[in-house]
């Protein structure tokens, strides 16, 4: 027998050595690519339980593809970090209300995945042995058939990048779960922004559309505060703030508004309207000739925008 087995035993602890409260819940942790028969599974075995799933509450608001469209088109996954956020709140109100069992029914390919649900149940008093991972997989199906039977139209390249990364961390187990590393840690961070509301955003293709090539890449998305690191006040995250456009920079590559209310690392703070189609948004950076226009007031988010 394991000394951690032995130690649980005489102490009545799990595994993080938390005393065991809750010795008759159960917390299941569904692992499974999209089309593989996991929520099918999940719901098989929910008996008098409840599941959450992340995909769910998305499907409650409304369109599930014009949801994930959106976020490509804004290059902004802020929605989806949000959806996560409330399917991990509601998981935890199921456990601390004694439902058993809670079955979280996302695909959970990697072991930081569950790690917050996983956690949460345990520092709540989870015997660690009724943290079930039920593998389902691929299901036993190729790639191309989980593309064509998945409800939510994945791709097939992503599908098969899913099923990658599945194939480096299977299985997953509680010990594996507990030493990844934290979701969204700040070294996930790509950068950190004031990203446009929609109106903001529409301001200014509507002012500057007739100065926008037609040919050319429309972002008017963010003002970058750095790249690399996330917010360095964590406050001020989700916090609205209004920007002030001052200046019009114009290149052949770019197309960018100087911009001041917030601190930005950038030597000229600004926002890229539009690039030009062999150009990208860093090129911004490059424009030397400004000019002064009419102040224009906009409004944003602070955000961390996490690598993919």
């Amino acid at each position: 027998m394991k000394i951690r087995n032995i130690l649980e035993q005489l102490n009545g602890t799990n595994i993080i050595n938390v005393p065991i409260t809750r010795d008759n819940q159960e917390l299941i942790i569904m692992v499974g690519i999209p089309g593989s028969g996991k929520s099918t599974k999940a719901k098989s075995i929910v008996g008098n339980g409840i599941i959450h799933s992340t995909d769910d509450l998305i499907e409650a608001t409304g369109d599930y593809n014009e949801f994930f469209n959106n976020m490509m088109a804004n290059k902004d996954f802020g929605p989806l970090s949000n959806m996560h956020k409330q399917n991990l709140k509601n998981a935890i109100k199921s456990m601390k209300d004694g439902i058993t069992p809670v079955i979280i029914d996302n695909t959970n390919l990697s072991p930081s995945e569950p790690k917050q649900y996983v956690m949460a149940a345990l520092e709540m008093g989870y015997d660690d042995k009724n943290i079930k991972f039920i593998n389902i997989g691929t299901g036993g199906l190729t790639a191309e058939e989980l593309a064509k039977r998945n409800t939510h139209n994945v791709p097939l390249d992503k599908i098969k990048s899913m099923i990658d990364k599945y194939k480096t961390h299977n299985p997953i187990t509680i010990e594996k779960v507990i030493n990844s590393k934290d979701m969204g840690k700040k070294d996930d961070v790509l950068y950190s922004a004031v990203v446009l509301d929609e109106e903001s955003h529409n301001k200014l293709i509507n002012m500057f559309s007739d100065i926008i090539p037609e040919d050319w890449k429309v972002y008017a998305h963010h003002m970058t505060i750095q790249f690399g690191k996330g917010v360095e006040n964590e406050k001020d995250l989700d916090k609205e703030v209004i920007l002030q456009g001052n200046k019009l920079g114009i290149s052949d590559k770019a197309i960018a508004i100087e911009v001041s209310g917030y601190e930005s690392k950038k030597n000229i703070p600004h926002i890229t309207i539009a690039i030009s189609p062999d150009g990208s948004p860093k090129m911004s950076n490059d424009i030397t000739d400004w000019e002064k226009i009419k102040p224009i007031k906009l409004t944003g988010v602070v955000k961390n925008i996490l690598k993919k």
